[in-house]
């Protein structure tokens, strides 16, 4: 069953803790059709460590370690 997380007027995040997915749904405007991202746990996992990484270099921290590079798939 699907719960809301959080809506905005661009972005709408949603779960859905008995199968383990997580959806994006992304709006430019009301008239255009909205684009949505189904992730898997582990998806979700990699994204938000990649999101933390990124956060890290705007704020200039200096890694303790250095984090393998992922290739992404065209």
């Amino acid at each position: 069953m699907w719960k809301q997380m959080l809506l905005t007027e661009q972005l709408e995040i949603q779960m859905d803790e008995s199968n383990h997915l997580f959806e994006v749904r992304l709006r430019r405007t009301d008239q255009e059709d909205t684009a949505a991202v189904r992730l898997s746990h582990a998806e979700l996992i990699q994204i938000l460590h990649t999101l933390l990484e990124i956060n890290r270099s705007f704020r200039g921290d200096i890694s303790y370690f250095h984090s393998v590079q992922v290739m992404v798939k065209p």
